[in-house]
């Protein structure tokens, strides 16, 4: 498993460099050239980007310069990036910059936060669908 920090290594069409984690939480998208804030939904989030759906219709092209901000396990975030891809009219992805030492800490955390729910609840639906299981013909099920 690829820590938080390390790029996974693919050839594949997909080139993000840091794992995501599906989230839900409100966002809002400060576009700094326009001066005006778009209001949406964080869906995924990683070390190096997030994708956020709006609202209302994204109104500008790649390579805009934003602060996102949202609120994620009770962690507020304000970061400052770039619309890196368009994934239709209300859906965009944005790349991080200039993460400072601290910022980048905190995400490493969330992270590794996001990382263990999710590896607790794939635990979890093992074990249920273990439970729900009948023994098979000759075993005694474990105490």
């Amino acid at each position: 498993m690829l820590s938080p920090t390390e790029p996974p290594n693919g050839t594949g069409r997909d080139r993000r460099g840091y794992t995501r984690h599906a989230v839900n939480s409100e966002a809002s998208v400060f576009l700094v050239d326009l001066r005006c804030r778009i209001m949406g939904r964080i869906v995924d989030v990683s070390l190096g980007g997030c994708r956020i759906r709006s609202q209302e219709r994204f109104p500008v092209g790649i390579y805009r310069r934003v602060e996102v901000e949202f609120t994620l396990d009770g962690l507020p975030f304000r970061l400052a990036g770039v619309v890196q891809s368009l994934h239709d009219r209300y859906t965009v992805g944005i790349r991080l910059l200039d993460l400072s030492d601290r910022k980048r800490e905190q995400l490493i955390g969330l992270m590794a936060e996001l990382d263990e729910a999710q590896r607790l609840e794939e635990e979890a639906q093992r074990l249920e669908s273990g439970a729900n299981e009948e023994p098979r013909a000759g075993l005694l099920p474990e105490v």
